[in-house]
């Protein structure tokens, strides 16, 4: 997802206006690999860029977007090569979308990146609390049975946190009693294991942040409402924006991609989680919420 070799240089390949937008506000140094299929040679570009520094590529064509990517990088000196999965989802079909980011993907694994990334739910609630950042009732426990008896204690509604053994975290609403029974019979048959966490459910509407980091700095590059979430006026994505960044601060993350779950309510922007999408792709799938009908993806809610 991110191709390290120099300084501030980096090619966004095939953009959305969000991240083209959010680089040129961070002062990076752009070259731009667009898609020949769905933008005219003439058609103007939403920043200003000089026309050797926008890179028209077949996305159909997977062996020349990959000599062109790495012929662009050797020739300039790039540092970074960035992209959002979702950016080039939009406009390709399904293969060839994940023939590009497969090209993507063998890139990155063929130079150095950073150790570490965002660290399990349970550290980034206890960093956020302790900061008061995005503070949110939560407790840990180290058993089912003691996580039950948390939920209890809150009142209900809570959302409870666990992994199971391949890792994948779940995130279960959990509204009353029995489906606080139907958690911990899951949690028991599904061998979840601990630390589990319990916190109290949050409520407003609930916006999607991608963000991608380039030694240290945070480019938002969207937000984007779920279901019927009305529009931000620019001071709350402003401090949705300032409350994402200090997470990623806080965590010391400094390379790659994340997508941050964000409700906006009557206290303020308050994170509900934070993953990195490539990392769950790479482990086989997302975190998951379970409802009581069955699990479907998703965060708090």
């Amino acid at each position: 997802m991110i191709i390290r070799q120099a300084a501030e240089r980096v090619v966004l390949v095939r953009p959305g206006p969000g991240l083209l937008h959010a680089a040129f506000v961070a002062g990076l140094d752009v070259w731009v690999v667009s898609d020949a299929a769905a933008r005219p040679p003439d058609a103007p570009f939403p920043i200003e860029l000089p026309p050797q520094r926008i890179l028209r590529a077949d996305f159909d064509d997977a062996t020349a977007l990959r000599a062109l990517l790495a012929d662009t990088v050797l020739r300039h000196g790039i540092g970074h090569v960035l992209y959002l999965a979702s950016d080039l989802a939009k406009g390709l079909a399904s293969g060839a979308a994940a023939a590009a980011e497969d090209v993507l993907a063998d890139l990155a694994a063929s130079r150095p990146t950073p150790a570490g990334g965002l660290p399990d739910a349970v550290a980034v609630r206890r960093v956020l609390n302790q900061s008061r950042t995005s503070a949110v009732r939560a407790e840990e426990a180290r058993t089912v049975a003691e996580a039950r008896a948390l939920a209890e204690d809150f009142p209900l509604p809570v959302v409870i946190k666990s992994a199971d053994e391949s890792g994948c975290w779940w995130t279960v609403p959990v509204h009353d009693r029995p489906g606080l029974d139907r958690w911990a019979e899951q949690a028991l048959s599904a061998r979840h294991r601990a630390p589990y966490l319990v916190e109290e459910l949050l409520t407003g509407a609930k916006f999607h942040v991608e963000t991608l980091t380039v030694d240290g700095m945070h480019l938002v590059a969207g937000i984007t409402p779920e279901d019927n979430a009305p529009p931000l006026p620019e001071a709350e994505r402003a401090g949705i924006r300032a409350t994402v960044r200090a997470l990623l601060d806080l965590v010391g993350y400094e390379c790659g991609a994340t997508r941050t779950d964000v409700l906006v309510g009557a206290r303020g922007s308050r994170i509900a989680a934070a993953v990195e999408p490539d990392r769950e792709r790479r482990r086989g799938g997302p975190s998951r919420t379970a409802v009581a009908t069955g699990s479907e993806r998703g965060t708090d809610r």
